[in-house]
């Protein structure tokens, strides 16, 4: 333990009031805590920090002696008690109480306590006191064993509640300022000095905590990561340290939902640096744990070995923490005794987790036998031990309802997977849980020819996804899709409505890595940088959700156990319209709010924003077929099932981009272009939408998987001869071509930016210098992050930038500034006052995830200001962007690559990131994003960029304006080599609105340039 502090008596007594709004959490007092309003009470002393305190009596555990009084004590407003107090009948002295039995082992269950230290109480009493330390969190607590005049008194609680059990306890309270105050209270003092830890830091962990746990369980695991890194943070600030044992857990947590999310390295580093806290941690479920997390991503990578070796090392651990006949499945007849304390009961949850798993990976492995086992087994400890949580129960009966899937038998999977969606729904109402189980049932339905069934099934977890604002994964989506296209080729008078329905839900789908940024960025937005109304708004808007989930989960019991409910319907209609509320206030607060939101859409709300010439086709690509769908003004909303497959999908966008994601010119010739593969590709996802789409002058796409990492411009409409690309017949030259993020996305753009009100033209940042190597040495440690600085070292200037910024800049004309080299710091981006330009231009590197693998999230690179000690201030992050202040009819950032990591899931990792980028800069401001694929030639940029912008700046809408400079670009002119190879002019594509473009407008100044 760390040494007290020497403290004056003044500071002990401020010590005790910051200690003393440390609320106990739920877990520490739960299974005892009974209904206030029903019990009589009584005043007590007031507690250290002068809050008023009452007692109660309570229910009197099993201890070595009977139990003549059990109270226990509140104070100011707290809900949980601040102490517990047991007047003994006799046969034990305080010094053997405090060092063995039944009390102390029930101490040593939820705590660390040190040696019981002599002390006295107000009054003189004698009494050992117990400084002790929460296992769940490293929290300062204490007990007392007091003698007190009417024999033998055990206590425990917070430490500022020590004057209220003194009183309890002895009838007499401490008087006559700080020196009369008891040897026990400036003990327990001295010990909240040494820990650090504020009220309202404790406070917050505790809420950051259940919060994370509760995201974790709906499946949620971007947004649990982010609440378990600010528990995290929180813990650091108040310990003062960063490498205390009680740290491993919220960082194992973070670990185990970054694994969750397939961000595979930065899980293992801070696996790894859990696994080096575990010693002296004070939870004793914590190695187990962090064995059974460990297995969990080992899961998730397809290590079925690792993971194997790592259930059955977490089994053991866990095991040893519970009762034997727990362990073997022996009915006890409910609620042992010995699991009455959260960490037991903790231990008893992740022993049958660890079984379960154990029987997942036999599925996985094809032992149908061995998986049974486990689901058998798993329920068996539950129950066992009195411990049957609806949700471990539902996903015990979806494991099962699995098995059966694997066996082929369609109709009793269908079934079983129906109830335990109902378990689910017990304690994660209108979560993800219960509604990708539903459709989960739904596709079992499909299976056995039941397709009324499962529309209701679809139906009832769709209208939970769109309640909850969540979604569902692409592949749960395509059998509902499955079940509309049937039904409308079933009933044709029905087909316009079912195909309506079938747009609808696939605005559900999502796509992990677009969840992540999504839920990451939302939680940035929250934090403001600063900016107290949004955070508050936002977080109010996080408060009344999860308080109309606690609501909902309340009535769901009620209705479970045949009681009614009409009492909390109230409730729930008025929690339901404060939510609105304060969602309202939110997207008041920060008008981007609604682009992170991502709510489901109609189709009638997207052919509202459409125009007369302009069709919008979403593909939806699954592990068996895919699915089209087209919306036209005037039109019924088509949808075409496609034999493509996601993997075939990928193979062709791979060989498509083959010719383009090297290195340029070598020997002043490029690969030969794949014609084929860009033929096969547009026949495959657009041929059976020809005729529908014949006509177009705009052609939206919402891409999915690898499509995101291919500009659609550079699709081939028919066969194309390699020696004749300029002839060739391109996608881009029948339609102008929009790619949306989702078409919520698109959607909420139109609705709500009109145009540009900003009265300059243009700013240009470009020429950016790269960090030096010593400091991308110190921002990139290679003991974890190595790879990533010699990748950075690879970024390297763009010279040719600052020949692109001043054609743009000169295009553009009175008013455009450019922000060049040394001077294009972040600083500078953050003090040059975006929002009076209409055209924002950034050439620099656009940099993703998938680019450096310590990045957690999209940045544009600036230079590093002089001096700089690493090279943290060459990165403008994406949470940064949607700081900025735009109002930019267009964004430009002309050197991002998608090329991902070589791999077809790189490439649609990376494009899903640049798809994120392009969302930031849509919270920012930004109608549109112009963007590349890959890092096009100096020459290509700066044709394409200067000429697009004379063609916007005359009132060519944004669109129009890239296809009419990318078809000048690759048609071959007289005495110019041939620049129609994808390579040079299809690398740019046009995310967001399309729209956008006006007369130039006239304006105040000159152009301006900086740096150099």
């Amino acid at each position: 333990m760390r040494p007290f502090a020497a403290l004056t008596l003044s500071s002990l007594l401020g010590v005790a009031l910051l200690g003393a709004c440390a609320t106990p959490p739920p877990e520490a007092y739960a299974p005892l805590a009974r209904d206030r309003a029903a019990i009589e009470t009584r005043p007590v002393a007031a507690n250290a920090r002068g809050e008023a305190c009452f007692a109660q009596a309570t229910q009197a555990p099993g201890l070595d002696t009977p139990v003549r009084r059990a109270e226990e004590v509140f104070c100011g407003g707290w809900t949980q008690p601040s102490a517990r107090i047991y007047r003994m009948a006799g046969g034990l002295s305080a010094s053997q109480a405090a060092g063995g039995g039944a009390w102390r082992a029930w101490l040593d269950q939820r705590f660390v306590c040190d040696a019981p230290v002599a002390t006295n109480v107000a009054g003189g009493a004698p009494a050992q006191l117990l400084a002790c330390r929460r296992r769940s969190s490293g929290a300062a607590h204490v007990a007392l064993a007091i003698e007190a005049p009417g024999g033998l008194v055990l206590a425990d609680g917070i430490p500022a509640a020590i004057p209220p059990i003194e009183q309890v306890a002895t009838g007499a309270a401490a008087t006559g300022g700080a020196v009369a105050r008891s040897g026990a209270l400036q003990i327990a003092v001295a010990r909240l000095a040494a820990d650090r830890t504020g009220a309202a830091d404790e406070a917050l962990y505790e809420r950051v905590m259940r919060l994370g746990r509760e995201l974790n369980q709906a499946e949620n695991f971007a947004a649990a990561e982010d609440a378990y890194r600010q528990a995290l943070a929180v813990r650091v600030a108040a310990l003062g340290n960063d490498r205390d044992p009680s740290l491993a857990t919220p960082i194992m947590h973070i670990a185990l939902n970054l694994s969750n999310q397939g961000r595979v390295q930065e899980a293992e580093r801070l696996f790894a640096r859990a696994e080096a806290l575990l010693p002296g941690a004070p939870d004793r479920t914590a190695a187990p744990r962090l064995a059974q997390y460990r297995a969990m991503h080992a899961l998730n990578r397809g290590d079925l070995a690792a993971a194997e070796a790592g259930f059955a090392t977490a089994e053991a651990g866990f095991g040893a923490l519970v009762p034997a006949g727990v362990r073997a499945g022996t009915p006890a007849g409910g609620l042992l005794p010995e699991l009455l304390e959260p960490q037991a009961q903790s231990a008893v949850l992740g022993l049958a987790e660890s079984i379960r798993y154990r029987g997942v990976i036999a599925s996985r492995r094809g032992d149908d036998a061995a998986s049974r086992e486990g689901v058998r087994r798993s329920g068996e400890v539950l129950r066992a031990a009195g411990l049957a949580p609806a949700t471990l129960e539902g996903r015990r009966l979806r494991t099962e309802g699995m098995l059966l899937t694997r066996a082929g038998q369609s109709l009793p999977a269908a079934q079983l997977l129906t109830q335990a969606s109902a378990r689910l729904a017990a304690t994660l109402p209108g979560e993800r849980p219960v509604a990708s189980t539903l459709f989960l049932a739904g596709r079992e339905w499909v299976g056995a020819g039941r397709t009324e069934e499962a529309l209701a099934a679809f139906r009832q977890g769709a209208a939970l996804l769109r309640e909850r604002q969540i979604g569902v994964a692409v592949a749960d989506l395509i059998p509902y899709l499955d079940a509309l296209d049937a039904q409308a080729r079933a009933r044709p008078a029905e087909a316009p409505a079912l195909r309506a329905e079938a747009f609808a839900a696939a605005q559900l789908a999502r796509r992990s890595e677009t969840a992540r940024f999504l839920a990451q960025a939302s939680a940035r937005l929250a934090a403001a940088d600063g900016n107290e109304a949004v955070a508050a708004a936002v977080r109010r808007r996080e408060d009344a959700d999860i308080q109309l989930r606690t609501l909902l989960t309340e009535r769901d019991a009620l209705l479970a156990a045949g009681r009614p409910a009409g009492a909390l319907d109230q409730r729930i209609a008025t929690q339901r319209a404060a939510r609105e509320e304060a969602e309202a206030e939110a997207l008041a607060a920060a008008p981007g709010f609604r682009q992170l939101r991502d709510e489901a859409v109609s189709a009638q709300a997207a052919l509202a924003v459409l125009g007369q010439g302009e069709a919008m086709v979403q593909f939806l690509l699954g592990p068996r077929h895919s699915y089209a769908l087209a919306l036209r003004p005037g039109r019924p909303a088509a949808l075409a099932r496609l034999s493509l497959t996601v993997a075939e999908a990928g193979r062709l966008v791979a060989a498509t981009r083959a010719a383009v994601d090297g290195e340029g010119p070598q020997g002043g010739r490029l690969p030969a272009f794949d014609t084929a593969a860009a033929a096969a590709l547009h026949a495959a996802l657009l041929g059976p939408l020809d005729a529908y789409l014949e006509g177009a002058g705009t052609l939206v796409v919402v891409p999915d998987g690898p499509l995101l990492a291919l500009p659609f411009a550079m699709l081939l409409t028919g066969p194309a001869e390699p020696g004749n690309l300029s002839a060739a017949p391109w996608l881009i030259r029948r339609h102008a071509i929009v790619h949306a993020p989702s078409v919520q996305a698109l959607v909420r753009l139109r609705e709500a930016s009109p145009a540009s009100a900003a009265p300059r033209p243009y700013i240009g940042f470009g020429d950016f210098l790269p960090p030096a190597e010593a400091q991308l040495r110190a921002s990139f440690p290679a003991a974890t992050c190595g790879e990533d600085a010699a990748v950075a070292r690879g970024l390297g200037r763009l010279p040719g930038t600052l020949g692109e910024v001043r054609v743009a800049a000169s295009i553009m004309g009175a008013g455009a500034t450019q922000v060049l080299g040394r001077d294009f710091t972040a600083a500078a981006v953050a003090g040059a006052g975006l929002g009076q330009y209409r055209i924002v231009h950034f050439a620099t590197h656009g940099l993703l995830p998938g680019d450096l693998a310590c990045l957690t999230e999209p940045a544009v690179m600036v230079s590093n200001p002089p001096g700089a000690a690493d090279a943290a201030g060459s990165f403008v992050p994406a949470s940064a962007i949607m700081g900025l202040r735009m109002d930019a009819d267009l964004a430009i950032l002309s050197a991002c690559n998608t090329a991902g990591a070589g791999t077809v899931e790189g490439a649609a990792q990376a494009a899903e990131a640049l798809s994120g980028l392009a969302r930031a800069f849509f919270v920012a401001g930004a109608r549109g994003l112009l963007a590349t694929h890959w890092l096009a030639s100096d020459a290509a940029a700066q044709f394409i960029v200067p000429v697009m912008l004379s063609a916007q700046n005359q009132g060519t809408p944004s669109a129009a304006a890239l296809r009419a400079a990318q078809l000048a670009l690759l048609t071959d002119q007289p005495g110019r080599p041939s620049l129609a190879h994808p390579f040079y002019w299809a690398p740019f594509a046009l995310l967001g609105d399309g729209r956008r473009g006006g007369p130039t407008r006239t304006t105040q100044g000159v152009p301006l340039a900086a740096g150099g």
